[in-house]
């Protein structure tokens, strides 16, 4: 009997896990194992139970639209939103035009400031929703089930999942990688077998010769609420085009503030919290006597910048300096918006180019 190759995949976010996803769906006779460095699978996507709080949250929120047609799929019709409101908290005045307020709408996109936004991204997004049918702009945001939506399902494709297991070097022989060194264990590659390294770029420079790029932050916000809170117009979130927060997104008992591309340094928050549910206050109509309980989540590294700079350095395919070594990840897709479907997009290529390979 043949024995299977087997894809070893480095990374259990998002990318990493659409690669065990679409090797199931496409390739029988491959295994997959997945290896991830922390005890829990997702990356920056997934859900936990917060003791403190007793509650189910998302680390972030997290965004699917209409035009992102590979993880439609896994949105049913009834659950989008199609009502789409911007606000300015000073004035109060609410509008829906997506093509007035595309430049806002870049920013959360690509997590950098649109007048530094790469031509050819901005060129990709506008031509991914063109034309602005309510299809394509509908929208889905995670309360709290990111890791049920998703992250569960696609790790049930992985024929197996290492979890603690961090990545140190990978060791070569003849020009090939040979074996894994992870810091429980190590691991031989087999003459068929693949690697797939699936982290973000931070990671990925330590590993193989991928640069550095610059990133950017994103500051969110998470109130507690005692009941549901209602938006204006009946919408479940809103874009606050001015003030200090981008986006409000309201759950069970959740509501979530998004600032993209934040500049701001690690601090006490409390004050900004406080400020933050002013401008939710005003956007409301109402004088809250004080502020729910919340938690703030800082990701330093959450994107790389998606300016002209960095796009240029970033590759232009999943090859690596080891023909059985491919990448993965958003930041491995030049000209394209660092999201998760843009991470799919990255485990789709990667797993066709190692295929092919053979």
């Amino acid at each position: 009997m043949v024995k299977k190759p087997t894809y070893h995949i480095i990374g259990g976010g998002i990318a990493g896990l659409a690669c065990a996803w679409y090797i199931k769906k496409t390739e029988k006779d491959i295994n997959t194992i997945i290896y991830e460095a922390s005890d829990k699978l997702g990356g920056r996507a997934y859900s936990y139970h917060d003791l403190v709080l007793n509650h189910s949250f998302d680390n972030a929120t997290h965004v699917i639209v209409g035009a992102n047609k590979f993880l439609s799929q896994f949105i049913t019709k009834d659950e989008w939103c199609t009502t789409k409101y911007f606000v300015d908290p000073f004035d109060e005045k609410l509008d829906s035009s997506l093509v007035k307020n595309f430049d806002f709408l870049l920013k959360s996109f690509c997590n950098t400031q649109s007048s530094k936004i790469a031509k050819k991204i901005k060129q990709y997004i506008i031509k991914s929703f063109f034309p602005f049918i309510s299809k394509k702009t509908r929208v889905w945001f995670s309360r709290g089930d990111i890791s049920q939506r998703f992250v569960n399902v696609m790790a049930a494709c992985a024929d197996e999942i290492n979890l603690n297991c961090r990545l140190n070097k990978i060791s070569s022989q003849f020009g090939v990688a040979a074996m894994l060194e992870f810091t429980n264990k190590v691991v031989d590659i087999g003459a068929k077998d693949k690697i797939i390294i699936a982290l973000d770029n931070a990671s990925c420079s330590k590993i193989l010769n991928f640069k550095l790029l610059e990133h950017n932050q994103i500051l969110n916000i998470i109130y507690h609420t005692s009941e549901t809170i209602f938006l204006p117009k009946g919408s479940s979130f809103i874009g606050l085009k001015s003030g200090l927060v981008d986006w409000i997104f309201v759950g069970n008992k959740t509501l979530s503030a998004v600032i993209s591309d934040y500049k701001g340094s690690k601090k006490d928050f409390s004050d900004m919290a406080f400020q933050i549910w002013k401008d939710i206050d005003k956007v409301r109509g109402v004088n809250s006597a004080f502020i729910p309980p919340y938690k703030v989540v800082c990701y330093p590294q959450a994107t790389i910048s998606q300016s002209e700079e960095v796009n240029a350095l970033r590759p232009n395919n999943a090859l690596t300096e080891y023909p059985n070594v491919f990448i993965a990840g958003d930041w491995t897709m030049k000209d394209k918006p660092c999201c998760m479907e843009t991470a799919v997009l990255s485990a789709i290529r990667a797993v066709k180019t190692a295929v092919k390979s053979n």
